[in-house]
């Protein structure tokens, strides 16, 4: 195929022209993929950050107390897809402590679990990094690490937590938590279930039913089943964040329109240079005209060299690409780690985004060659001839 070797010898001539172009077209596909794998890896860790401790479904009686919880929670269990169902009393109260940084008061979420169900449901005995969720008396209780950290605490200590409803209980930590959220590890205390409700006079009845599945996508199916079962009111963790979700929507959505300018730029440094090629090109293809070579051999060349460039580029934007996220993956950069509250960046693409992207460079580049090429292709025998 003699219009591949001559794309092959105008792009070698040009060596400067075609690395610009090829580093272009890298540097647009590597800000592309790096960006949407770091995005990816961000909102997958919120969301498992979210939902460590937090359920999958909530099932509730549209705010009654829920006497027959322990029914409930069997019949729930019974459904396909979920992996446990943790009764619950979530209330706000006051935390009081006096210890070696004096005195500290602050505000709380008490979260009244039943620890055994907990374990299986929740895997909250993984999320243990001091001390131990054995609770032996109803009155020990978990705290997140950063609140443990702040109050300068000590396994063993005592607090003081006073309800809503001004009534007080003294508490003995037995273990601290690090759920990967920050908010939850600042402002959560996880207290026996018996405990809040002699706390809270709610007797031997919950808030809620915790459900925790299998599969979290499979919320929305698997809340129509519980409901249906149950006649309860049910809300996912979609619908429980549904103004977060939203948010990260839209700030991945601009993110990859802003970064997808890059590919457009470099989609017309291709255009550019073809443009240019073909000016000074113009005699050799009247030559080649005149030897009886039609439009259409004209127009394959030019298009076969914005191809062969763009093809480049792809390549090596995919292998720079792969190179920042594994490093990005496999070793912490502090600056950020400690600003986000993460150990490391977290890094998520799928085959199909990376298709996504090569796609839409391809489709890009393309375009920014036909133009060039059937200028190339329209240039008539005399009038290129002119330029001998």
């Amino acid at each position: 195929m003699i219009e591949f070797f001559i794309a092959k010898k105008h792009i070698l001539e040009r060596k400067r022209q075609s690395i610009i172009a090829i580093l272009g077209v890298a540097i647009g596909v590597t800000v592309l993929t790096v960006s949407i794998g770091i995005a990816n890896g961000l909102d997958k860790n919120m969301v498992n950050s979210i939902l460590s401790i937090s359920s999958h479904i909530v099932a509730t009686k549209d705010g009654e107390a829920i006497d027959d919880y322990r029914e409930l929670q069997t019949q729930i269990e019974s459904v396909k897809g979920v992996k446990g169902v943790v009764p619950q009393i979530s209330t706000q109260g006051i935390l009081k402590y006096k210890g070696i940084f004096g005195s500290y008061i602050s505000g709380v979420k008490i979260n009244g679990l039943d620890f055994d169900d907990a374990k299986t449901a929740m895997n909250l005995d993984k999320k243990i990094v001091a001390g131990t969720m054995d609770i032996k008396k109803p009155t020990e209780f978990l705290i997140g690490k950063e609140l443990f950290n702040q109050l300068g605490a000590k396994l063993g200590d005592k607090i003081t937590v006073v309800s809503a409803d001004n009534r007080e209980m003294h508490l003995t930590i037995t273990g601290v938590f690090q759920s990967g959220y920050y908010e939850y590890d600042t402002t959560m205390i996880i207290v026996p279930l018996r405990a809040v409700q002699i706390l809270s006079y709610t007797g031997d009845t919950v808030t809620s039913l915790e459900v925790f599945l299998d599969d979290v996508y499979s919320a929305n199916k698997l809340s129509g089943q519980i409901q249906i079962k149950t006649n309860m009111s049910t809300r996912t963790w979609g619908d429980l964040n549904r103004n977060l979700l939203a948010a990260l929507s839209l700030e991945k959505t601009v993110m990859i329109l802003v970064f997808s300018l890059i590919v457009i730029i470099a989609g017309f440094v291709v255009w550019v240079i073809l443009n240019m090629l073909v000016k000074e090109k113009t005699r050799d293809i009247g030559i080649m005209r005149s030897m009886g070579f039609s439009s259409k051999n004209i127009m394959r060349i030019f298009m076969l060299e914005g191809l062969f460039l763009g093809s480049l580029g792809i390549i090596v934007g995919l292998v720079i690409s792969g190179g920042v996220l594994w490093y990005v993956k496999d070793n912490t950069i502090n600056q950020i780690t400690n600003i986000y509250y993460l150990n490391k960046i977290p890094v998520e693409i799928t085959s199909k985004e990376v298709l996504v992207i090569v796609g839409a460079n391809i489709v890009i580049i393309f375009l920014s060659s036909i133009f060039p090429a059937y200028k190339a292709a329209k240039l008539q025998v005399v009038e290129a001839l002119k330029y001998d």
